[in-house]
């Protein structure tokens, strides 16, 4: 199963402590510059021969920079069994208090 959450949605998964593996699937330096608190970073074409790195009973909740990337990824891991979320919008449309930005 899959399914979209807006930027609202995660910010509030983040502040219940929500059990979930987050997922920047956004290039090395893009991660860099700056991502949400807590997450990951697998790029998009990474994905797949990285799957031993995601928990099978967890939410896992991918976001890339505007959205297609990892809706197409989140739909791809539900194929594989996994419960996927993905963030509607990417990064340009989270602007919470989980940002880090590198200095």
């Amino acid at each position: 199963m899959w399914y979209l959450i807006s930027a609202d949605d995660l910010e509030q998964y983040l502040d219940e402590g929500r059990g979930m593996t987050l997922v920047d699937m956004r290039d090395e330096q893009s991660y860099r510059n700056g991502h949400i608190r807590g997450a990951v970073n697998i790029p998009e074409g990474e994905l797949m021969a990285r799957l031993d790195e995601l928990p099978r009973h967890q939410l896992i909740v991918l976001y890339c920079y505007h959205g297609p990337n990892s809706m197409r990824a989140a739909r791809k891991l539900a194929q594989l069994g996994y419960e996927a979320a993905d963030v509607y919008g990417g990064i340009l449309a989270y602007r919470g208090k989980y940002m880090v930005y590198s200095r």
